[in-house]
Order: C-alpha cells, then structure tokens, then sequence
C-alpha cells in the first residue's frame, strides 16, 4: 500500500505521455478500447491509477477502482469519474453488474491474478468483455539488458521464477513492489480456467516505435514489455 500511496505524488510526471514508449502504449491500448468497448456498456477500471483510461472514457459510463486512496483521490480530481477504493481480489459490486472490466499497465501483477479473474467473471454479465495487460516474463528488452549485467545462469532463474521487485526512488526515498510476471501461454491458461473465451492476445512496446500498430497482434506480441488479451465471458 505504501507503494502505491507514495507513487501517487509523482505517477503522472513519471509516467506521461511524453515519454515516448509509454505514448506507443497508449496508443495500442486506445486502439483496442475503440475497437472493443460500447457506448452501452457500463465499465469497472480496476486499478485505475490516476485515471488514465477514465479519462480517455470519460464519456462513458465508467467506475475506477484502485487500492490507494491517494491514487483514487488524484483519479477523481483529473476525471470526475466515481472512484471505489478497493481490493481487485474482493471487488465490492453484485454479481452481472458490468459489460466491460478493463485493467491495462500491469495493475494485476501486483495480486493473486487467480482470484481477481474470478471475481472480474463474478461482476461481469454473459458476453461481457475483460480487456487486460499486464507485465511480460519474456520482455525482450529486459532479457537482452539482464544478459548484458547479469549472464545467461542468472536471467533463465529470473524467468524461471517469474517474479521480483519494481523499485522506484521518490523524493530520494526507495520504495518497492512485489511483482509476477506472465507469459502469453500464462495467461490464455488462467482465462481458460475461468471459462472465458479469448478473442485475442496482444504485447505493446514490442518495438518502442510506430511498427507496433501493425504487429501488436502477431507473434512478435510474445515479447513485448507487456502482454494481455481481450476476453468474453461466457
């Protein structure tokens, strides 16, 4: 919770569009959100941040989540959107209350992604739509940069083990996260579980540049930093 309440203070200077790779996820993100939500749909945000997604919906009818009071607090003030702070693995809502669940820029590596799946079935209706990203064990990037600094032994037991720490230095203070990592294969595995039908999976920040757009959905997505899927409920 620190973490998070900590991070709120500076997350959109730290995370802004202007930083060019977080702009070529944006864009991939925004691009399936156009494709796949409705008018119609009331949608649940769950770890919503600062509101990045509520306010690029934000003329829809749309509900964030988020753990962090702070992080809610900031979401609001930027949307104006109707925040809950909340536990994705114990969401607070009926059973079908939603037609759309999205959660994009790894929030749901950071919880127990078994019980937060079944709880986004739980609030979903028939045919509903869980739109997701989430942080990738075979991030290319990393892999070439954990080589480079730690040898070939060490990077096959971090991706062997599939998890570690964020650590971030706010205001000289470092603060850390635990964090899992998923592959493709992980992932289409847990919607499968759950009975969700999987229309496809996607990576961003395959290339860092505008050759992502035409390649997020093919088999290059395996590396990108993040990695997700758009699924309906059955």
């Amino acid at each position: 919770m620190e973490y998070y309440n900590t991070l709120a203070k500076d997350y959109d200077k730290i995370y802004k569009n202007k930083n060019k790779d977080i702009e070529y996820m944006r864009i991939i993100e925004q691009e399936i959100l156009n494709n796949e939500v409705k008018k119609n749909y009331l949608i649940l945000d769950i770890g919503c941040g600062t509101g990045e997604q509520l306010n690029y919906l934000r003329n829809y009818n749309i509900l964030g989540l988020d753990i962090s009071l702070e992080m809610a607090k900031k979401a609001k003030n930027k949307t104006g959107k109707f925040l809950f702070v909340g536990n994705a693995e114990y969401l607070p809502f009926k059973n079908k209350s939603f037609n759309c669940v999205i959660s994009l820029f790894g929030a749901l590596n950071h919880v127990q992604i078994n019980r937060v799946f079944k709880e986004v079935r739980r609030v979903l209706t028939k045919n509903g739509v869980f739109i997701f990203s989430i942080a990738n064990v075979y991030n290319l990037g990393w892999i070439i940069g954990s080589l480079k600094k730690r040898g070939l032994i060490k990077t096959k037991r971090a991706i062997k083990h599939k998890k570690g720490d964020i650590v971030k230095y706010i205001d000289g203070k470092k603060i850390r996260v635990n964090t899992k990592f998923y592959s493709i294969k992980d992932i289409e595995n847990i919607l499968k579980k759950y009975n969700f039908y999987i229309k496809y999976t996607f990576g961003t920040n395959i290339t860092n540049s505008p050759l992502d757009r035409i390649i997020y959905k093919t088999f290059l997505k395996n590396f990108g930093v993040y990695i997700g899927a758009v699924a309906i409920r059955k």
